[in-house]
């Protein structure tokens, strides 16, 4: 999902039986004008025509989500968050982003966490064009970064006060979603699971969660996602086929020069235990067939390899986050990663351990 600018949302949380109802007065509003709200995808849920400057839009939701309410003839549009409840707008035609809309039992947590973070969020947006036109490594600049780094981390602290105190509120998850780049992965998984389900209820969480486990592909102690790919002679190769057995995916390629150093090591570790429920799984970032096949010759690595001869953009490579090569994962006979990018006496040790 796209990402959107935070200050722009004005967002309305409620889960009402049967449906929403939003009802609206806008001032200048002309007669027949088309209202109509869209989601994210863009695709319009509930429209209507606009009399005595009124209009009313009904549907029904699965959950809460980010809408646009739009009017055919003007660019500017007024957004919030939308649930199953009851909601008035009011404003004015040439305001349309500072409608108010009121309904919501979740509107006062928005309010208390935006009149928090706007005035941190001015001071961080008045000192970035500053620093800009600073030289590199000149005092000034120096000191402007210090100012930054200290109000981001008010925000983080504020940021952080408000999931807590607020955790059982669907803002919540808003507001990790839209400022999950203030923490590493692991810190937005905690900050995640301290909320209530009741908070998790939302396009946002699901969101979240999707992120969570896309920062996990690859880490030590997670499942080995599949993949497949074709081998030197066009037969397609899955991961998933090596359960039961110790694999070392190893990612290189022809022209790595460190991977072509590595090799000796990985073939030795091979022959080592290659009778003992281990084997590798070569997968190349070369682009040229022809390289790839001499390169496999030379090094005299006996293993499969496979490659989509798409250089970095290797499917598998893209879908590990491979951003260096040689790289390595050890997979258990289980599909779980248990080491990565083991070299030289490191993997010999890992696998003396494991394969005794």
């Amino acid at each position: 999902m796209k990402k959107m600018l935070f200050v722009c949302f004005l967002p309305l949380f409620a889960f009402a039986q049967n449906g929403f109802n939003v009802n609206g007065t806008i001032k200048g509003l002309k007669d027949s004008t088309l209202v109509f709200l869209q989601n994210v995808e863009g695709n319009t849920i509930a429209q209507d025509y606009a009399k005595n400057g009124k209009f009313q839009l009904t549907g029904k939701l699965e959950d809460p989500g980010f809408f646009q309410l739009s009017f055919i003839g003007t660019q500017e549009m007024a957004e919030l968050f939308l649930g199953n409840e009851n909601v008035t707008v009011t404003g004015e035609m040439t305001k349309l982003k500072s409608a108010v809309f009121t309904g919501s039992v979740y509107q006062n947590d928005y309010k208390t966490f935006v009149k928090g973070f706007t005035p941190i969020n001015d001071v961080l947006g008045k000192i970035v064009p500053q620093i800009n036109a600073e030289k590199q490594g000149s005092k000034k600049r120096d000191s402007l970064i210090g100012v930054f780094n200290l109000n981001r981390d008010k925000l983080k602290a504020f940021t952080d006060n408000f999931l807590k105190e607020k955790s059982a509120s669907p803002v919540s998850a808003f507001i990790l979603y839209q400022f999950s780049k203030l923490y590493d992965d692991a810190t937005v998984e905690l900050r995640y699971n301290s909320l209530k389900p009741s908070a998790k209820k939302i396009v946002f969480a699901k969101e979240i969660e999707r992120n969570i486990q896309s920062g996990k592909m690859g880490n030590v102690g997670s499942m080995a996602a599949d993949f497949t790919q074709n081998d030197v002679d066009g037969k397609p190769v899955k991961l998933t086929s090596y359960r039961g057995k110790y694999v070392l995916v190893d990612f290189w390629a022809s022209w790595c020069r460190p991977c072509r150093m590595e090799n000796p090591n990985v073939v030795a570790a091979y022959n080592a235990y290659k009778d003992k429920n281990f084997t590798v799984l070569g997968i190349s970032l070369d682009k040229e067939k022809d390289s790839w096949l001499k390169a496999i010759k030379d090094d005299n690595l006996p293993w499969t390899q496979v490659s989509d001869l798409q250089f970095w953009n290797n499917a598998v490579a893209q879908q590990y986050k491979i951003q260096s090569i040689p790289s390595n994962m050890l997979v258990d006979p289980d599909g779980k990663i248990i080491g990565k990018n083991l070299r030289g006496e490191e993997l010999m040790a890992t696998l003396k351990n494991l394969l005794k």
